[in-house]
């Protein structure tokens, strides 16, 4: 059937009007969302949310501030599966595995999943802190953010003969701050890693529960990692060392270093930073702890910290759309400083910025679900803060 010039035209017109509708449109979403807003909600009696909408001088900025009395509030930090350091799951998720009103993002974590930087939960380390970057600690009548230092030590001895001592990894293979996996060396590993290691081809271990060594492994072993307290894998050069000083239960010695040691003192502690706020002053220590460009770059952000009250604040910005430009690490210290927090710190950020609230998601999380263009994607994460009522 032949088709007239007019109808083939008809068809383009209706394309060509149907995409400017939904330009204008956009605009229009765009103009209206950054029309000033700054409303305060309760949650609940000591929990608010105050959600912003203004024009900064970068664009249009959205962003949220939860404030929880900790009189009434629990702050906690949940992460996404006990038994398997690299598992991750939406913030969404997490909220409702721990049961709790508010949560937000926290650590960064690298791409196999595993937590990047300090994770203590209940008093037991689960994985060290990066380098020197800024960390926060809490307990029950305290709290702290600054920078942290901590180092796994471990002692091989023959009697008064020492065999190997040096730092090793905690729940993985990579040294603190390194990315490569130790070729020489040890790591400790617990139950929070895996409910199974398998050793690999010429690695040795030695279990260890109730500070003595209990039993040795060799020879691609399959070792339940919840039989005993530890297991210490021995690779490289260190493999024959340990399956020799590991005879003697006295003979191995280890113990987590925190620096400075105030640090001990908190069961709850985790890594991310930079810095944003010290004693009410915009502080940002970005470029000594070695992040790189694209994280303090413009863009979604979250945050943690307190005011002079000792209110726990969280705050989460959008970024990376059209209604919401974001922010960069000055200016979300800044932005934190202004918001009443007297000490703050960074959190990750970017597409993992998701603020969950009774159950649903606030924010407007960068990117889109893969399987549902028309929702925004909630990005799988390995651990969250959370706010539950005492």
């Amino acid at each position: 059937m032949r088709i007239s010039p007019r109808r083939r035209v008809l068809p383009a017109v209706i394309a060509a009007t149907t995409l400017c509708c939904v330009l204008i449109g956009g605009a229009f979403y765009s103009r209206i969302s950054a029309q000033p807003r700054n409303e305060i909600t309760q949650i609940a009696p000591g929990l608010t949310l105050q959600s912003v909408e203004t024009m900064a001088p970068t664009g249009p900025l959205r962003f949220w501030i939860v404030k929880a009395d900790p009189k009434g509030f629990d702050l906690g930090l949940e992460v996404a599966n006990p038994t398997d350091v690299v598992k991750k799951r939406s913030v969404r998720n997490l909220a409702a595995q721990s049961k709790s009103i508010v949560a937000i993002n926290g650590g960064f974590f690298a791409y196999g999943g595993a937590a990047v930087g300090a994770v203590k939960v209940g008093g037991e380390w689960q994985r060290l802190p990066w380098r020197n970057r800024t960390s926060m600690g809490w307990s029950d009548g305290a709290a702290l953010i600054a920078p942290l230092q901590g180092e796994l030590q471990v002692d091989l001895r023959r009697g008064n003969q020492s065999l190997a001592r040096g730092e090793a990894a905690l729940n993985g293979f990579n040294l603190p701050g390194q990315r490569n996996a130790i070729v020489n060396g040890f790591s400790l590993l617990s139950s929070r890693f895996k409910p199974i290691y398998t050793l690999q081809k010429g690695e040795t271990a030695a279990a260890i529960d109730g500070g003595k060594v209990i039993a040795f492994y060799a020879n691609s072993a399959q070792v339940p990692l919840g039989a005993q307290d530890y297991l210490l894998v021995a690779r490289g050069t260190m493999a024959p060392l340990l399956a020799d000083g590991a005879n003697a239960p006295d003979n191995l010695r280890w113990k987590i270093q925190s620096t400075p040691d105030v640090w001990d003192s908190y069961p709850t502690i985790v890594g991310a930073g930079p810095r944003l706020v010290a004693n009410g002053q915009v502080q940002t220590n970005e470029v000594e702890e070695e992040f790189q460009p694209d994280v303090i770059a413009r863009g979604p952000r979250s945050a943690v910290g307190w005011d002079k009250d000792r209110n726990w604040l969280f705050l989460v910005a959008d970024g990376r759309q059209a209604a919401s430009v974001g922010l960069t690490i000055p200016e979300l210290a800044t932005l934190f400083a202004q918001m009443g927090a007297v000490e703050a710190m960074n959190l990750d950020g970017g597409s993992s910025t998701q603020l969950i609230v009774n159950g649903e998601l606030v924010n407007v999380p960068s990117g889109f679900d893969p399987v549902n263009p028309t929702r925004p994607r909630e990005v799988q994460v390995t651990n969250a803060l959370t706010l539950k009522a005492k």
